[in-house]
C-alpha cells in the first residue's frame, strides 16, 4: 500500500482534498486544502467547462503543498444509477467478466456507453440454488472520462474512482458502535448535502444496503433566500448562516433569512424521508436508527434539530476526523468549521475493501 493516499472532492463551488499517511493505525491526516470552483464549471456533479476545472485544481495543489498527484476520485451525479440485483453465485473473477451479461436487462445505459461495478451484500439459497445480492453501479463512461480528462489537464494522476455514497461510509460510519461503546438497533443513514448534488447511503457496519443521489443540494436552499430577500445567492449565503459580531438589525435580516432557509429546508427533508421511505419498503424489518450528515449544506442553522423531528431518528453531525488521527495545527474552530466540508474526501483517501 502507498505511504500516503489522496481523495479529492470536486463540487461545484470548490475542490477539496484530503492526505492521509498510512505509516499508522489509523491513518493520520497530514494534508488538507480547498479552492473555489468558477461558477458553472462542475455543475450537478459534471465538467461543464475541463479547463477551468483543470485551473481550480492546479490551485488547489498549489495551496496544498501535497507531497503525491496521486488522487482517488470520487463521484455522485444522475448519470450513476445503483440497484440491488441477485445473480447466480460466481466467484469474483467470473462474476466480473460475466457481470455486463448477467445484468443488461437492469442497466438504463447502453453496456457499450457504461462502466459497471458491484458490491456483494450477501450471499445466499434460492431453490437450492447459491446466489449473490449484489449493489450495481452503473456509470455512464463518457462523464467519468470528462471528469478524469480535467483532472489529467492539471497534471495529476487518478489511480482510483469511487462512489461518494461509499466514500462518506468509510469516513464517518459506524463500523463497531457509537462513540459510548453501545451499538445502534438498526440500520444508519449518512447524508453527504452539497451544493448540487445530496447522497444518501444506508449501511449496517459498513455494508452499503441502499443509495440514492439527489439532484439538489444547499444551492436551492441558497436561491430559496436569494428570492425571498431580494438579494444577490452571495449575500443569501451570508444571511442564513448568520454571525455572533453583528448588529442587531442584522440579526433580525439573518433570522428572517434563516427562516425561509427551514421552510425550504423542510421540502428537502421530505426527499431525504422518501428515499429513506423506499429503502424501509424493499428491506422489510429493516430500520433506519441513525442519520448522520455531512457536506457544506448540513452546517445551516436548525437544520439538525428540523430532521430529528421530521425523520424520526437520531440525526447528528458526522465525524471524518474521528476516523484519523489529525496532525494538523487546526484551532477547534477552524476544524469544527471545516470537518463536513472534507467528509468526502477523507473517505476517499480511507482504504476500502479492495483497499
Amino acid at each position: 500500500m502507498a505511504r500516503t493516499r489522496i481523495g479529492l472532492d470536486i463540487g461545484a463551488t470548490g475542490v477539496r482534498a484530503a492526505e492521509l499517511s498510512m505509516r499508522s493505525i489509523p491513518p493520520s491526516l497530514v494534508r488538507v486544502a480547498q479552492a473555489p470552483m468558477p461558477e458553472g464549471a462542475f455543475s450537478a456533479g459534471e465538467v461543464k467547462d475541463p479547463a477551468a476545472v483543470a485551473d481550480a485544481l492546479r490551485e488547489l495543489w498549489h495551496r496544498g503543498k501535497f507531497r503525491s498527484r496521486d488522487v482517488i476520485l470520487g463521484i455522485a451525479n444522475q448519470r450513476v444509477v445503483v440497484r440491488e440485483v441477485s445473480v447466480p453465485w460466481l466467484a469474483e473473477k467470473e462474476l466480473r467478466e460475466s457481470l455486463p451479461y448477467q445484468v443488461q436487462e437492469s442497466v438504463p445505459i447502453p453496456l457499450e456507453d457504461a462502466v459497471l461495478d458491484f458490491h456483494i451484500l450477501e450471499e445466499f439459497e434460492r431453490e437450492g440454488n447459491r446466489m449473490l445480492r449484489l449493489l450495481l453501479v452503473v456509470a455512464q463512461k463518457q462523464m467519468i472520462q470528462q471528469i478524469v480528462e480535467a483532472v489529467e489537464a492539471a497534471k495529476l494522476h487518478p489511480i482510483g474512482l469511487d462512489l461518494t455514497p461509499f466514500s462518506i461510509v468509510r469516513s464517518v460510519g459506524s463500523i463497531e458502535g457509537n462513540e459510548q461503546g453501545d451499538s445502534v438497533s438498526g440500520d444508519e443513514a449518512i447524508v453527504d448535502i452539497g451544493s448540487e448534488v445530496t447522497s444518501i447511503c444506508v449501511h449496517a457496519w459498513g455494508v452499503p444496503r441502499f443509495v440514492r443521489i439527489l439532484p439538489s443540494g444547499g444551492k436551492d436552499i441558497t436561491a430559496a433566500v436569494a428570492r425571498a430577500m431580494g438579494v444577490d445567492e452571495g449575500e443569501a449565503e451570508r444571511l442564513k448562516r448568520g454571525s455572533d459580531s453583528w448588529t442587531e438589525q442584522e440579526r433580525e435580516t439573518s433570522g428572517g433569512a434563516v427562516q425561509v432557509a427551514i421552510n425550504r429546508a423542510g421540502t428537502f427533508a421530505d426527499e431525504i424521508r422518501s428515499s429513506l421511505d423506499f429503502y424501509l419498503t424493499q428491506m422489510p424489518g429493516a430500520r433506519v436508527a441513525r442519520i448522520l450528515l455531512t457536506g457544506g449544506g448540513s452546517k445551516l442553522p436548525g437544520l439538525l434539530d428540523m430532521l430529528s423531528e421530521r425523520l424520526s431518528a437520531d440525526v447528528e453531525q458526522g465525524r471524518p476526523f474521528h476516523r484519523v488521527q489529525e496532525a494538523l495545527d487546526l484551532s477547534p474552530e477552524t476544524a469544527r468549521e471545516a470537518e463536513p466540508l472534507l467528509a468526502v474526501a477523507v473517505g476517499l483517501a480511507l482504504p476500502g475493501v479492495r483497499g
